[in-house]
C-alpha cells in the first residue's frame, strides 16, 4: 500500500485471498464463476487491509461511464470509472489485462478511479472520469494518475482486423505480429485532458500470471475462465 497525504492505494494480485481453483486466490469479482462467499470475504481483506469504512466496485460493461459515489452509494452498480470527495469510502477497479487508472487531487481532496479496457479507453472512460474529477472541483493540472499492472505491449498481440481500432502509432511489430500499446494509449488519453504526473507500473499481467489474474493467459489455458485484480484508492478521514 502507498499513500500520499491522506491517499492511500494499493494494487493487488492473486494472493491472500480465499477463493480456490482458478479463482485462487484473491478474486474480487462477483461476476466471473467464482463462489459469492469466497469473493466477499476478499473484498472485506482488502477493505480492512486499505483501512476504508466502505469498498465500492463496479458490475464493470466495457463503456466509457463513470459515476460519482457518496457514503450512501452501493457496489455492484453498471459502469467503468467511478469517482469521489467522500472520506473512508475504497474506490475499487477490477482488471485481467485491462489497465487499472487511480487518480488523485492532492489539493482538491478528490479521487478516482477507472478500468480501462481497450473498448472503455476509445470510447473515453479516461476522459469521462477527469471530467467528473473537474465537477466536483479539480483542475486537471493538479490530478496524479497511477496506472498499475496490466497486460503490456509485447504480450499484447492482435489481429489484422483490431488495426482499425486505433491509430498506427499505437502498434508495432514484433517477430512479424501486430501488438497493441494500450498503456501508451491511455498515457496519450490523459495527457490529452491536461494531466501530466502520470506514473506506469511495469509489471504485465500476462508476463507474471502466476501473480496476477490474466485473461489473456487464461484465455489460452482455461478457456478465459480466471479471477481479476483489484486496484483501490481511499481518501482517509483528517480527523
Amino acid at each position: 500500500m502507498k499513500s500520499f497525504a491522506n491517499i492511500v492505494y494499493s494494487f493487488f494480485g492473486r494472493d491472500s485471498g480465499s477463493s480456490e481453483g482458478l479463482f485462487s486466490s484473491l478474486n474480487c469479482s462477483k461476476f466471473v464463476g467464482d463462489r459469492l462467499g469466497s469473493v466477499e470475504k476478499n473484498l472485506e481483506f482488502v477493505r480492512k487491509f486499505i483501512g476504508a469504512k466502505k469498498l465500492i466496485t463496479l458490475n464493470q460493461i466495457h463503456s466509457a461511464k463513470c459515476i460519482v459515489i457518496n457514503e450512501k452509494s452501493e457496489s455492484d452498480q453498471e459502469a467503468d470509472a467511478l469517482v469521489t470527495q467522500s472520506e473512508d469510502i475504497a474506490l475499487g477497479i477490477l482488471t485481467a489485462d485491462c489497465v487499472p487508472v487511480l487518480l488523485f487531487d492532492p489539493i482538491k481532496k478528490i479521487i478516482g478511479a477507472a478500468h480501462a479496457g481497450w473498448k472503455g479507453a476509445k470510447a473515453g472512460v479516461i476522459e469521462n472520469t477527469i471530467e467528473k474529477m473537474a465537477s466536483l472541483g479539480s483542475s486537471c493540472e493538479d490530478i496524479i494518475a497511477k496506472i498499475g499492472p496490466c497486460v503490456h505491449v509485447e504480450s499484447y498481440e492482435v489481429d489484422e482486423d483490431f488495426l482499425n481500432n486505433f491509430p498506427n502509432e499505437y502498434f508495432t511489430k514484433i517477430h512479424g505480429k501486430d501488438h497493441f500499446n494500450i498503456v501508451k494509449f491511455c498515457c496519450d488519453k490523459l495527457k490529452k485532458k491536461g494531466v501530466s504526473k502520470i506514473s506506469v507500473d511495469e509489471i504485465d499481467t500476462y508476463k507474471n500470471h502466476e501473480k496476477y489474474f490474466s485473461f489473456r493467459y487464461a484465455r489460452k489455458n482455461s478457456d478465459g475462465v480466471c479471477g481479476r485484480n483489484i486496484s483501490v484508492i481511499c481518501l482517509r478521514s483528517t480527523k
